[in-house]
């Protein structure tokens, strides 16, 4: 049985704020300490952050969805929420033929939430906020699909379901119902409420399309694409959030993380035609109707 995974790794940098941190829910971990430094185990301070997060209406729908979600997969919530160097919700697509018959392709999505270790608790709460929007609301996506392309890439990474900007706002969410006007929470949560103080969808995509200095090369890249004006709100305002796994701003980072995965899934779909060949010479355009649509799709997204 052959196994191919891919890691899709994006989630926003945290901002550790210096001012005092106070929470409306009592608890006895320390802005002095990270989250980590509750005690020794790891489990332990996991689920402490989610006992602390279910306290807020929306993490406590969130805790709830997730725990659904990690049920159907025959896991506990805890068992997809680990400590990390960094917070990012890692989705791992399996791709699972078998030699003999590589026409027959078996798919299976595996998630785990990472939180980073590093950061004070208030911070680590509101991470895992964000990070379990992704968990529970991130849309699927098959690269091997005929219909898989750049554009809804990009657009899904930042406006589709469970995409960083309903990440970030579900953690701006969190971060008004648990913390007072005075904790410094998250930069940009003052930047995408509406005229009535409500945290606004719209606003949160506009600042995500915000790519600076890149803004030349990106819309070059567009062009040659032929995706020129599909994007009305990339601008060269300044960065307001990058991606920590490539340090770059959302759209940008994208678009590579885009380039990178196809790079592999073409390199993956050579070996599963060698397959076809390896017995008695056999083409995969000759021996049924699946086989050739294999070769059709792999000519028009690798060749």
């Amino acid at each position: 049985m052959k196994k191919i995974l891919f890691l899709f790794l994006f989630t926003h940098i945290s901002v550790q704020a210096a001012t005092e941190k106070t929470i409306h829910v009592s608890g006895s971990m320390s802005s002095a300490k990270t989250w980590m430094e509750f005690t020794h185990s790891e489990e332990l301070n996991i689920q402490k952050l989610l006992e602390l997060l279910k306290r807020s209406t929306t993490g406590s729908e969130l805790i709830d969805l997730a725990t659904l979600k990690a049920q159907r997969s025959g896991k506990r919530l805890t068992d997809v929420i680990k400590a990390g160097e960094g917070s990012v919700t890692d989705t791992t697509l399996v791709r699972k033929f078998s030699p003999e018959s590589p026409e027959q392709v078996d798919y299976e999505v595996r998630s785990v939430v990472y939180i980073n270790k590093k950061l004070a608790w208030d911070d680590a709460l509101l991470d895992l906020a964000h990070e379990l929007t992704h968990f529970v609301y991130r849309d699927g996506f098959n690269p091997y699909a005929e219909n898989f392309n750049v554009k809804d890439f990009i657009k899904s990474t930042i406006e589709g379901s469970g995409g960083e900007a309903q990440a970030f706002i579900y953690e701006c969410k969190v971060h008004g119902e648990l913390f007072n006007a005075h904790h410094g929470g998250r930069n940009h949560c003052h930047n995408i409420k509406d005229e009535q103080g409500k945290v606004s969808m719209e606003k949160a995509i506009e600042l995500f399309y915000h790519v600076g200095p890149y803004y030349d090369a990106f819309h070059k890249q567009l062009v040659k694409r032929e995706l020129a004006g599909e994007f009305h709100n990339l601008k060269s305002s300044k960065i307001n959030f990058v991606s920590s796994a490539y340090g770059l701003p959302y759209p940008v980072a994208a678009m590579m993380e885009f380039d990178l995965v196809m790079n592999k899934v073409c390199e993956n779909d050579r070996k599963r035609l060698a397959f076809y060949t390896s017995d008695s010479g056999r083409s995969p355009a000759s021996t049924d109707n699946s086989g050739s649509k294999f070769v059709k799709s792999y000519n028009n997204r690798c060749k």
